[in-house]
């Protein structure tokens, strides 16, 4: 008599190839993540320089400090609005400004051990816990 059914050996291995593929996909998933956030603390960076141009060119310098989380407008002419919030980032790390009204630099910490921007020796002060400024943006004028 046939009996109808899978054995314990060909059980285990359907379960073991299906923890193998999981484990694959939750990987890339969140690798996937963190690189979609990196994305976007780049574009903020450059949102925030196309911002510190559009200044330069009205008052022929860059201001000396950006408060992230505020609206970025001309202190003189409080309706002109160049960024209507600067972006903050969500992660818990920090954005960080420099400037000497010739030039800036924008600074932030992205998560992608393996992007190719990253900065060679990175720099304090990107917030989170003890997290260093490893991508920065500079003015066109550096």
């Amino acid at each position: 008599m046939q009996r109808k059914g899978f054995t314990l050996i060909e059980l285990l291995i359907v379960m073991a190839i299906l923890g193998i593929l999981s484990a694959i996909g939750v990987g890339n998933f969140v690798s996937a993540r963190i690189k979609a956030r990196d994305s976007a603390r780049k574009l903020d960076l450059a949102t925030v320089a196309k911002s510190l141009e559009a200044y330069a060119n009205d008052h022929n310098g860059y201001p000396d400090a950006l408060s992230f989380g505020t609206q970025f407008s001309d202190p003189d002419h409080p309706e002109t609005i160049y960024a209507a919030k600067l972006p903050e980032d969500t992660s818990g790390y920090d954005y960080k400004y420099d400037s000497d009204n010739t030039s800036y630099t924008l600074y932030a910490h992205l998560e992608n051990t393996e992007d190719p921007s990253l900065l060679d020796t990175p720099i304090e002060g990107c917030g989170g816990t003890g997290a260093s400024c490893n991508y920065k943006i500079t003015s066109s004028n550096q």
